[in-house]
């Protein structure tokens, strides 16, 4: 980026507004486009989203209320965690998903794609009941997983694998995926996954180096599978986290901005690794964590059973899943070092918040 750290170093998270900035003109546009006349109260901003910016919001007509969530793009002043940001595919995948599947997404209630309402396109969706999985603090620290039973969490994990089975019921050969395709990146889906990974990290970097994640590129690349499973919609972000539950049942599967089409082993090994770092980091701090809990074997054969079907080079997704959260993680500790928010390290492969775990699978003894 052209501009220096100095110009950071007096902003907390530009990149996320409040709801007083963003209240009027929200409210404005509701009561034009979405609900005409209604009142808009009660905004407010779920969680941390490092990657855009959410927006919980009322919407009152005649004495009826309904509750909304509105999605917005990245402000691209503010060094954005993805280049590009595609709100209108967003909507789509969703769309796709509640028409051919049982999974419930959220209702997308209009789609707004000129900047001047928000700065940014957004989308609006019917707001779902539940609770997600914590991000910060993690939820293999406190939380409502760590007080459910063992019988408890056992469902909760097999409704989140077999989300995943049934989102992966959606394929190539029996709907339209064409528009989350990456033909510029490669001819068949895994080298599109891994040309998209590649231009991410020469994107992401700027102009840094990062020799680990340069490692783990050559292992994917000398290690490459050759595979016979078909290609399927891929959420992208399948993890925990993105899902909201009442107890152990699924009641949203939330953010498709890493949507694509792919094997799908990219889904199940991201949702597997990132529990694996959640884990790791628990014992790293000196907390028992849920060791028992979404484990690779387990995932694997439920995910198995309720497809019928093998699931192919799990070793290698693992390690591509570990790279793909190895870039995003060092696109977000450079922009907090742009910011003033922190140090930068002199090995900047120390950015790579799981250094440890991606140097053993490249060692070849994580899975010992």
């Amino acid at each position: 980026m052209s501009e220096s750290n100095e110009t950071y170093e007096a902003i907390d998270t530009p990149w996320r507004r409040s709801p007083e900035e963003l209240g009027a003109s929200l409210g404005e546009w509701v009561s034009r486009v979405l609900v005409p006349g209604a009142m808009v109260d009660n905004l407010s901003q779920p969680g941390n989203g490092m990657s855009s910016e959410s927006m919980l919001f009322d919407a009152t007509l005649d004495g009826v209320t309904e509750q909304f969530v509105a999605r917005l793009a990245p402000q691209p002043q503010f060094i954005p965690v993805f280049e590009t940001y595609d709100i209108d595919m967003q909507a789509k995948v969703m769309q796709l998903v509640g028409e051919r599947t049982s999974v419930p997404v959220p209702v997308v209630a209009a789609v707004e794609l000129d900047p001047s309402v928000l700065d940014v396109p957004f989308l609006v969706m019917r707001r779902l009941p539940g609770d997600a999985p914590s991000d910060v603090p993690p939820y293999v620290f406190d939380g409502p997983i760590l007080a459910m039973t063992d019988a408890e969490r056992a469902e909760m994990q097999l409704n989140a694998v077999r989300t995943l089975a049934e989102l992966h019921t959606i394929t190539v050969d029996n709907a339209d995926l064409s528009f989350l395709e990456r033909r510029a990146y490669g001819t068949d889906a895994l080298d599109q996954h891994l040309g998209h990974e590649r231009h991410y990290y020469e994107w992401a970097r700027e102009g840094k180096t990062f020799p680990l994640i340069e490692r783990t590129f050559a292992w994917l690349d000398a290690n490459r599978p050759t595979l016979t499973g078909p290609t399927v919609l891929n959420w992208g972000d399948a993890r925990l986290g993105n899902m909201m539950f009442e107890g152990p049942t699924p009641t949203a599967v939330l953010d498709w901005e890493m949507a694509s089409v792919g094997p799908a082993e990219v889904d199940l090994a991201w949702m597997i690794f990132l529990h694996a770092f959640f884990q790791n980091m628990a014992v790293t701090y000196g907390f028992p964590g849920l060791p028992d809990f979404m484990t690779r074997e387990s995932i694997a054969a439920q995910y198995s059973e309720l497809t019928g079907r093998p699931v192919e080079a799990l070793e290698w997704f693992e390690v591509f899943a570990a790279l793909r959260f190895a870039t995003i993680s060092t696109r977000t500790s450079l922009r907090s070092i742009m910011y003033g928010q922190m140090e930068q390290p002199e090995d900047l492969d120390d950015l790579i918040m799981f250094r440890p775990l991606l140097e053993q699978m490249l060692d070849g003894t994580y899975w010992s």
